[in-house]
């Protein structure tokens, strides 16, 4: 009876994986969260946990970790949605409007730059007559965008408009950003690391030929696609050598989980230990993951480069790009303490988001550890991405990529799938191919990729099909159903 559960229940995840598969097969991410939501519709009291929001009411009301996490993260949300009427109304009768000249838009700059000098130390202002060192717009993605157009036109203006932009994008990396290159026309150099767990290290750059032109850096240096966080040494040594080679270049640093880590105040200390990283960093930052609102789309910019700060102002004051009324309502009711300046209340806001980081790390830990005890046959000895492979402790991320078996890699060929749905169809536990962050399909249809012949890239690509990558962000495992 056992063996035709589990075949019923193979049975049911191809079939439901083939069903998606055809609209989602350019989007990884998609597709998976489309097959899990759909296994668990169907009752299936699988860990299908792969992708969820951050979303505070998926902490389990019983953590022994802390147990009060979700109470307390659910008033500040229940309090900020009381207090958005009131904010709201001084913005504009119109929720959907867009007014970047109301008392609003000053007001969230000022709280936004309050929060990066609490939490990470850093001093960013919007002063008078000066150009603008902090951006808010609808989400990190969008402030992504303005980033890559603020690259691009410091390109067309040093060196015209006849070629495009080239960013150096080291891998994995997210999907998003690889998009938004495409759609820009922007030329990219994906740069293969040399570590094996993944990280970009200064001498990775040493592979790149003399004589590349390059304009800018995209990463994604804290809790990166494989769950990693680079040492700020490490990503010092890795930035000042980049602008030894490259120093009219922009580099945009995706900060979003910086206050999910336990040692948030000292990720970005390197920033002040070179003055070229002040006329280069973009830093970009978002209320969605620190705050669970994924859905509101508060994104921000922060950088003192003003050599991009021309096509990112420009893009800002796209009046489908500025902040609308009910979005800043939103973010100053959870920003409050930052508006105010109650010394107090930003320290209780700040223990809360690394409470939020510390219940990602549990339950990051206890869903791997469940994977390897009850699949180890379908995982690989050796697991040079995970930073701890034995206890899975370490900083708060809600990602993990794990190494497949030779095992898992069989059963993708005998299935006719990816091992990444291989893993799936066998377990129940869903993530996406890290090869979707090692190889983008817009980049190569449209031949942007400047070193897609190079044999280092095509290794790490074809190794990349190997790894899945779990990203379950605060989701718990389903409650077997009766």
């Amino acid at each position: 009876m056992a063996d035709n559960g589990k075949r019923n229940a193979l049975e049911a995840r191809l079939e439901t994986y083939r069903r998606f598969s055809g609209l989602f097969a350019s989007a990884p991410i998609r597709l998976m969260s489309r097959v899990v939501s759909a296994m668990q519709s169907q009752g299936y009291a699988d860990q299908a946990t792969a992708i969820g929001d951050m979303d505070w009411r998926t902490v389990p009301v019983d953590d022994p970790e802390d147990p009060t996490l979700r109470d307390d993260w659910g008033r500040l949300l229940e309090r900020s949605l009381a207090e958005m009427p009131t904010w709201l109304a001084q913005l504009g009768t119109n929720p959907m409007g867009y007014n970047l000249d109301s008392v609003g838009y000053p007001m969230l700059i000022d709280a936004w730059s309050a929060l990066w000098r609490h939490q990470v130390g850093l001093e960013m202002e919007n002063a008078t007559g000066q150009t603008p060192e902090i951006f808010v717009f609808h989400g990190g993605n969008q402030a992504l965008q303005a980033c890559f157009l603020g690259i691009s036109e410091a390109h067309r203006e040093r060196a015209g408009s006849t070629t495009p932009a080239t960013v150096l994008v080291p891998l994995p990396t997210f999907s998003c950003p690889l998009d938004q290159m495409a759609l820009q026309g922007m030329r990219t150099w994906l740069l293969p690391p040399s570590h094996p767990g993944m990280d970009p290290g200064a001498a990775d750059l040493d592979t790149i030929p003399e004589g590349t032109e390059i304009d800018g850096l995209y990463l994604m240096p804290i809790t990166n696609p494989t769950g990693r966080t680079l040492p700020p040494e490490q990503l010092g040594a890795f930035l000042s050598a980049f602008l030894d080679r490259w120093p009219e270049a922009g580099i945009i640093l995706d900060s979003v989980y910086v206050r999910l880590h336990p040692e948030h105040g000292t990720l970005l200390g390197w920033y002040r230990e070179d003055p070229r990283f002040a006329d280069r960093v973009i830093f970009v930052d978002s209320l969605s993951k620190t705050c669970g609102v994924t859905g509101l789309r508060a994104g921000a910019i922060l950088t003192k480069a003003a050599d991009f700060a021309g096509g990112i102002t420009r893009y800002a004051q796209n009046v489908m790009a500025g902040p609308s009324n009910l979005m800043q309502a939103m973010s100053l009711a959870l920003l409050a303490p930052y508006v105010t300046g109650n010394v107090d209340l930003q320290a209780q806001r700040l223990e809360l988001q690394i409470r939020i980081g510390r219940h990602l790390r549990r339950r990051r830990r206890l869903i791997v550890g469940a994977a390897f005890e009850r699949f180890g046959s379908l995982l690989d000895e050796e697991q040079p991405v995970l930073p701890d492979p034995v206890g899975f402790d370490w900083e708060g991320s809600m990602y993990a990529v794990l190494r497949l078996s030779d095992a898992c890699l069989e059963a993708s060929e005998r299935y006719g799938v990816s091992p990444t749905v291989a893993f799936f169809l066998e377990t129940g536990f869903a993530g996406v191919p890290l090869s979707g962050f090692c190889v983008n399909g817009n980049l190569n249809r449209h031949g942007l990729v400047v070193n897609g012949d190079e044999d280092r890239l095509k290794e790490l690509q074809e190794e990349s099909r190997r790894y899945v990558r779990l990203s379950f962000g605060l989701t718990p495992p389903p409650v077997a159903r009766e």
